[in-house]
Order: C-alpha cells, then sequence, then structure tokens
C-alpha cells in the first residue's frame, strides 16, 4: 500500500503525488463522503480510505484478468518450509536461527508466513521475540515478530511481505529455550548437509542455511506480485485508479442503506454515474494494459505465443 498512500486524495487540502483528487470526479464531493459514512468510520476521512482501499484491489483484480490475456503468470514460483526439529535444545550464545536466499525477479515478493518453534521452560515470560534482518544481523531490522509462547510447539503468524533476497529470521538463545533444527528437504532440493540446501525457486537457486543451531521452522512463499507490476508503473495506471474510485464511490452510494434523507445524490444519478466512471475507468484500463511489454521479467509474465481477441460488434 506504501506507494498508494497520498497518491489520489480527497481534495487539494492534501495535496496529491499524482495531481489527481476525488473531487475531480463527476458527482464525488465531500458532503457525499459524509453522507456515506459507514458505521463503525468516524468521518468522511476514514470513509474515503475504505474506498480507495476498495478501489486498488479491485484495480489489481481487473490488471491481472487484463494480462492473463496475453501473459501466462506464475503467480506462486515456491511455496516451502525450512526445518526440522531436533531433539536437542539450542544452548549457543549469539543470535540464531534461519537464513533464506533467494533470487527474486522483478515483480516478486517474498512473503514470510509464519514462524514455528518447539520451547520449553517460556515460564515466568512466555514472549518471544523474533527479528528479520536484511541478509544478516549486521543488516538492516526489517520486522520484529513477538508473540506469547507456550511449551511445545507454537506457531506466530506473520504474512509479511519482503523484497530483499536474503533474509536472516533470529532470536537469541540466551533468551529462549528452544528446539535445534536441521533443514527440511523436498524431491528438488540439492542436499548438501542437514544444515544447508539449494532448491529451485523458479527464477535460479535459492539457499536454507541453519544458523548457529537453528531453531525456527519458517514458512515462506516467493510468489509474482500484481500490486508490485502496477505500483512499479504506477503512471500507466493513474486513471485507471481515479475512474476505479469512482466506480466503487458510487457503488456504495446506492447499496449503502445509511445515507441522509436529504442525500446529495440520488440513488438514480448515482447509477447513471457509476455507468459512466465505469466505462472511463474500462477505457483507462485498456489504455495501461493493451500491448504493454514486459520484457524485464520473462518469469512472472511469460508472453503468449498465441493473442486471441474478440470483437464485439454494436
Amino acid at each position: 500500500m506504501s506507494c498508494f498512500t497520498n497518491y489520489i486524495t480527497t481534495d487539494d487540502s492534501v495535496v496529491s503525488k499524482s495531481g489527481l483528487y476525488f473531487t475531480d470526479l463527476s458527482g464525488c464531493t465531500i458532503d457525499l463522503l459524509d453522507d456515506i459514512v459507514k458505521e463503525g468510520q468516524s468521518n468522511y476521512s476514514e470513509t474515503f480510505e475504505y474506498l480507495y482501499k476498495k478501489a486498488i484491489l479491485n484495480l489489481r483484480i481487473d490488471t491481472q484478468r487484463k494480462l492473463a490475456e496475453r501473459f501466462h503468470i506464475d503467480k506462486k514460483l515456491i511455496t516451502r518450509e525450512t526445518s526440522e526439529y531436533l531433539s536437542e535444545y539450542n544452548q549457543n550464545t549469539g543470535l540464531a536461527g534461519v537464513k533464506i536466499k533467494v533470487t527474486l525477479p522483478k515483480y516478486a515478493r517474498l512473503q514470510i508466513l509464519s514462524i514455528g518453534v518447539n520451547a520449553q521452560g517460556v515460564t515466568p515470560d512466555p514472549t518471544g521475540v523474533f527479528r528479520i534482518y536484511d541478509t544478516d544481523e549486521d543488516g538492516e531490522v526489517l520486522a520484529t515478530i513477538s508473540g506469547q509462547l507456550a511449551d511445545g510447539k507454537n506457531l506466530l503468524q506473520v504474512y509479511q511481505d519482503f523484497e530483499a533476497e536474503q533474509l536472516f529470521i533470529s532470536y537469541d538463545p540466551e533468551q529462549l529455550s528452544l528446539k535445534q533444527t536441521k533443514n527440511k528437504y523436498y524431491d528438488t532440493d540439492v542436499w548438501y548437509d542437514d544444515f544447508s540446501c539449494d532448491f529451485p525457486c523458479g527464477y535460479g537457486e535459492g539457499t536454507v542455511t541453519q544458523v548457529n543451531g537453528g531453531g525456527l521452522n519458517v514458512k515462506f512463499i516467493l510468489y509474482c506480485s500484481i500490486e508490485k507490476f502496477i505500483c512499479e508503473n504506477l503512471p500507466l495506471f493513474q486513471g485507471a485508479l481515479l475512474y476505479r474510485l469512482g466506480v466503487d464511490t458510487m457503488k456504495e452510494r446506492i447499496t449503502t442503506q445509511r445515507v441522509n434523507k436529504t442525500s446529495v445524490l440520488t440513488v438514480e444519478r448515482a447509477t447513471e454515474l457509476m455507468a459512466i466512471h465505469n466505462e472511463d475507468y474500462q477505457a483507462a484500463l485498456d489504455a495501461a494494459t493493451a500491448n504493454i511489454k514486459i520484457t524485464e521479467d520473462p518469469i512472472c509474465f511469460f508472453c503468449k505465443s498465441t493473442i486471441t481477441s474478440k470483437n464485439n460488434l454494436p
């Protein structure tokens, strides 16, 4: 979402990065946002953020659908977990954990799904703290994950994206008593030993390495991100995003049950405007995706050898 932050704003009271504003759209006013504030939203700004997120989601879905007409989109490159538990607990000093190294295609992301541990003696302080570094312990701390642990096996949900090609998921064995780990292998892996292996990751070789006795079982996915593609080509999609915001705003006005009796926009007019904004949205999306070349990433977007087209006669 960071690339979309303030890319389009409600009006020029907050300068947008694109120069486009919600109030540029026909029928889209601050009064309308006030009129369709949902339960749980305190003001029109929260309503706008809700509609903006919905527009971004719909733009991602529609962009993928459009691109799928011309490209094979390999959404999932690999999903795996890193480790198996050993019987001994890790009593080493210094940071321990797992290193993951992958080669990322341009529009791919590495998402850590979860961190599993097998703990003992977690009382009186049951909090586990795990840090994710760029490359190694001297790199930038990209995320800190904490959670309550119990004796035995625990699973901490993470679900966070990273764009670094090397991650070190770590903990301090002097603070947490966790069972050591060895690498978990799959049929396509290249075996070295229990603590390091190579695996195919769709674009080259990836590596999992147990560090200082390990102790973590990390589940992760390497996937191609339509959102990342849009973000890195956002000027091409700014018109489509604006008009999609108009479509979703009018849809919200039509379907909401909470509008005032003196609503600034009738359902009939909102229906007309939704059709107008949708026509502009489809045209802008077609302009952004038609004949686009994605030669910089043939892994996530592999051009289809045969392209079919269908003409709709009036």
